[in-house]
């Protein structure tokens, strides 16, 4: 008997309309927490920007893989030159911090995308039935 798998993680996945707001929130969240003092440490950021992309996978799960940290980039960016406004000087230790988050979350995966290429699962995502055997 063939029966559909039990998902212990399945919740509401939201519409693709609501993507755009929900992801301005949440880039607009993690720039805020890291110009504050609690995300002054190396593991502080880490941490955070490691814990905002995870969040964007996971609640905007049709976004393109390649999406999320580019816009996670775009944020990096924005909290590490937000500070010279003021004078200070660009940390790379923070920058360091940053990035290892956002590709601490992105890796898993890309790799797991390298692993179903190198396995022969080169199906066309980008058209609705593209990916169906045409014999």
């Amino acid at each position: 008997m063939l029966t559909a798998p039990l998902n212990l993680l399945a919740f509401p996945v939201l519409r693709r309309p609501f993507y755009v707001p929900l992801a301005v929130m949440l880039a607009a969240t993690v720039f805020a927490l890291s110009l504050t003092p609690a995300a002054e440490g190396f593991f502080a950021r880490v941490v955070l920007f490691y814990g905002g992309v995870t969040l964007a996978y996971a609640l905007m799960p049709y976004v393109r893989r390649s999406d999320i940290p580019l816009v996670a980039a775009w944020v990096v960016l924005a909290s590490t030159l937000a500070p010279c406004l003021e004078g200070d000087l660009i940390s790379p230790i923070k920058v360091t911090a940053d990035v290892l988050g956002v590709a601490m979350a992105a890796a898993p995966v890309f790799i797991a995308r390298m692993r179903q290429v190198l396995q022969g699962d080169m199906r066309d995502y980008s058209r609705p039935g593209a990916g169906a055997d045409r014999r």
